[in-house]
């Protein structure tokens, strides 16, 4: 077995990990080969019994044959899982009552027999598409949807951005991970199939990037709010109060749906290029360079060499970058391009692992479950491993194919995810218990799976016109996982309905330490083709590569390296709880003319503190928890926002921060009330808010009011929204905000976003909207909905949820609303 613990030189001091607990057995030889896999471990829901599963190659699939049994019959698993998450019907709880519908799809996994957008896309992108690229293509048109025909303008056909946080879209705004599984698939498809899912497929992209551009795109940085893509469990990779408090996620940009849009903005250029569409070709394309440079600016931390996973913003005006990142934004920035060569190489180099893998977010969090935090996720390591195949990191490629064998081998299956620490599928004693959730087959895992066999190690690459193979053999590979062949197989590889054997010969066992193979040459159907893309139109039905690889020479000097942490010391692999305000001693007050801060934290003495003010540092490594902001004597004049985190010094581990607090007087801030409204729909509530209000046709205006300076104002709704549960649905209210002037004219305006939260009766802030107001003129505030005011009820595809609120003929995005408030904020620059 590939152990990677011993190649990697990991030392025996609780930071390696023990032998492998599973065995792989060849029981029957020939063209299609069988395997029997037995376990020793402790197997989620103890599934199969028996801790044995036997697997059978199917003649119609691929199949790998390396001298290698684990690698052949693994290879043979992913398959066999793939095969079994292509189904015919899919259900949920959640839509038609759980009543199944007909679909050629993916289905997500052995637990979830439906279909999400993120799930689907990131698996089409891995492999899936090449799997089946009319199943990949059927399961992305289930994940777009027109509008319901009760809508009236706006943009039709849209991907689906499924139920999440807050009611979804756009506190969540991943669905244009979309696009990413939408053009590999394009890439498997020729001919009039290809022509139809392109005119398919154009605009759901164009329809997407327009809405979005109108309600999650900030001008002011040239970056897109919303949830990280995937980690998508609020206080597992968010601070834990935002748990009650999702308007901070939808407030906050994260660098993966960022890197997604930089992706379908290029592709969009792309397209339109090839439809004669030269005015959308040139304005996505300035569109994806300008968002490129804004994410490199604003995300990539040069002192870490790692794309921060997000910028905190609990109002959507002051951003904080916070020294924390998560695996698969630092894979897409790579992969999507988004990263120059330099920076490829420094995040490869730096970002963590240990004995069993890479975690999906960094640093852990010590009171919170194993999920995403203290989580290893195959289908992101798979991410990692092509990424550091990219960054040509033969010691980060050795550690993903070790982790996604070991793993997968030890659990039978190619599960969801696992314990970051020990490897395990379940982890049921110690201070923190998971993967709360956990599924075998997981769609996405065994789609990275199947990436790691075909495109890290036998170098599969595709492209709009061809096909191409550039093997990545490592010395490590070569040493240990192939050592006992001179010739290793990737056979029966389907590609646009013709098939493929690939045949790679490799260099002499012991030949090279260290480095990676080259390729020398290569032969398709028995003669010489020049190195790169072979076209789709001069391959035969059946084609035979010959790949010719030799040993490397003087790159031991260039090799890069990987960050192994010792997993069993504490603060190197967790960061501190987060500090408290301290509201006994005030937290943020006036004393001698400066704002005093006052704090709390457990581990005073094993910690230093950082203070942001308006989302910049302000002071760093404090050892104390109370401090006075010498330049805040202006207090009156401009309001600053405060933040604390912690940090271990020994390993720069920082916590999640505070909420921010800022001191504010009472002439700072001007409350409209509701029952000084004037409205269109809905009805006045015990003189305190309207409700029932929030069809595309209702409307309040507040009375006039002044201000007593000029000013930078921020206008938030005071709402609530009981639609649904905080933690999934599809109701999400969202309205136009203007702020006019008596006499007619706005002088501000924007989206106001008012999650659900469960309850009718809890009271929150909706985003502010920033305005600049002078003294002395009558301003008004009015609410209303045009046709970009949307969430995911106003798709059609929505119609058959049950779940909750949003589903049948009609949108829902209603909304109870309190009052208008208007915060003085700082003077006109």
């Amino acid at each position: 077995m590939f152990m990677m613990a011993t190649c990697l030189g990991y030392a025996d001091d609780g930071g390696s990990r023990p032998e492998s607990q599973a065995s792989i057995t060849l029981v029957k030889k020939g063209d299609v080969q069988g395997y029997e896999l037995t376990t020793r471990a402790e197997l989620r829901d103890n599934r199969p019994e028996g801790k044995r599963i036997t697997i059978e190659e199917d003649a119609d699939y691929a199949r790998t044959r390396t001298g290698n049994v684990a690698f052949d019959g693994l290879y043979a698993l992913a398959i066999r899982e793939a095969r079994e998450n292509s189904v015919n019907q899919i259900s949920d709880y959640a839509y038609a009552n759980g009543e199944s519908v007909n679909v050629q799809a993916f289905q997500t996994g052995e637990k979830w027999s439906y279909v999400w957008t993120r799930d689907l896309a990131y698996s089409l992108h891995l492999s899936l598409a090449a799997f089946n690229p009319e199943r990949a293509a059927a399961s992305l048109m289930f994940k777009a949807s027109a509008l319901k025909p009760s809508v009236r303008g706006g943009y039709a056909e849209q991907m689906v951005q499924d139920t999440g946080s807050g009611g979804s879209y756009p506190i969540s705004s991943d669905r244009v991970v979309w696009a990413i599984g939408a053009h590999e698939t394009m890439k498997y498809l020729s001919g009039s199939g290809r022509r139809d899912f392109l005119s398919e497929v154009y605009p759901i992209l164009c329809n997407t990037i327009e809405q979005d551009r109108c309600l999650v795109f900030d001008p002011r940085d040239g970056l897109y709010r919303g949830e990280h893509s995937f980690l998508d469990w609020r206080e597992q990779s968010y601070p834990q109060w935002s748990a009650d408090n999702v308007g901070v996620i939808g407030n906050s940009k994260a660098v993966s749906v960022n890197a997604a849009n930089y992706f379908l903005l290029k592709t969009a250029a792309e397209y339109a290029g090839a439809l004669g569409d030269g005015e959308n070709r040139i304005r996505y394309q300035l569109w994806a360079d300008e968002l490129k440079a804004a994410i490199n600016q604003h995300f990539y931390d040069e002192e870490a060499g790692l794309y921060r996973t997000y910028l905190l913003s609990e109002d959507g005006v002051y951003y904080l970058p916070l020294k924390r990142y998560d695996l698969l934004g630092q894979s897409l920035a790579i992969l999507l391009d988004v990263a120059d060569e330099r920076q490829v190489q420094r995040v490869i180099a730096s970002y963590p692992t240990g004995p069993f893998g890479p975690p999906v977010i960094w640093p852990e969090v010590k009171n919170v479950p194993i999920y995403h935090n203290q989580g290893i996720w195959p289908f992101v390591t798979a991410y990692w491993t092509k990424a550091a195949r990219q960054a040509n990191n033969p010691a980060a490629v050795d550690a993903g194919i070790d982790s996604l064998m070991t793993l997968a081998m030890e659990n039978l299956s190619n599960m969801e995810n696992y314990d970051y620490i020990s490897g395990k599928a379940d982890v049921r004693t110690g201070p923190r218990h998971g993967p709360v959730i956990n599924s075998r087959r997981q769609l996405w895992s065994v789609a990275g799976y199947l990436s790691m066999v075909q495109d890290v190690v036998f170098g599969m690459e595709t492209s709009l016109r061809g096909i191409q193979f550039q093997p990545y053999i490592t010395a490590g590979l070569r040493n240990e996982l192939f050592a006992d062949t001179n010739i290793i197989e990737l056979n029966h590889l389907a590609y646009k309905d013709k098939w493929n054997d690939v045949r790679v010969h490799l260099p002499a066992v012991g030949s090279f330490q260290e480095g990676v193979c080259t390729v020398a040459r290569v032969m398709v159907n028995g003669v010489q083709v020049p190195t790169g893309f072979v076209e789709a139109d001069a391959l035969l039905s059946h084609n035979q590569w010959e790949i010719f690889l030799e040993a490397p020479v003087g790159q031991g000097s260039k090799l890069a390296s990987i960050r192994v942490v010792d997993v069993t010391k504490e603060k190197k692999i967790f960061g501190p709880l987060q500090p408290e305000w301290d509201d006994a001693r005030g937290a943020v007050m006036v004393v001698d003319g400066k704002l005093r801060l006052s704090f709390r934290h457990d581990e005073v003495g094993e910690v230093v503190f950082n203070i942001y003010r308006n989302g910049k540092r302000c002071a760093e490594n404090l050892r104390v928890t109370e401090w006075v902001d010498l330049d805040s004597g202006n207090y009156a004049d401009t309001i600053y926002a405060y933040v604390v985190e912690a940090v271990y010094p020994e390993s720069g581990n920082v916590s999640h921060p505070t909420q921010s607090r800022a001191y504010r007087t009472e002439n700072q801030r001007i409350i409209l009330p509701s029952n000084e409204m004037k409205n269109r729909g809905g009805n006045l509530s015990d003189q305190h808010h309207f409700e029932n209000w929030g069809r595309p046709n209702h409307e309040l205006t507040t009375n006039s009011f002044q201000v007593d300076r000029a000013g930078v104002y921020h206008v938030r709704m005071e709402f609530s929204n009981g639609s649904g549960p905080i933690n999934t649905g599809i109701t999400c209210a969202v309205k136009r905000l203007e702020v006019r002037q008596s006499s007619g004219p706005i002088v501000g305006a924007g989206y106001v976003v008012m999650p659900q939260s469960g309850s009718w009766l809890r009271w929150d802030l909706s985003n502010a909207i920033e305005v600049e107001l002078q003294s002395g003129e009558d301003y008004q505030i009015h609410l209303s909905e045009d046709e970009y005011s949307r969430n995911m009820s106003y798709l059609q595809s929505n119609e058959r949820y049950t779940a909750s609120n949003g589903g049948g003929r009609d949108p829902y995005n209603y909304v109870n609303i309190a009052s208008a408030q208007v915060f003085y904020n700082k003077p006109i620059e």
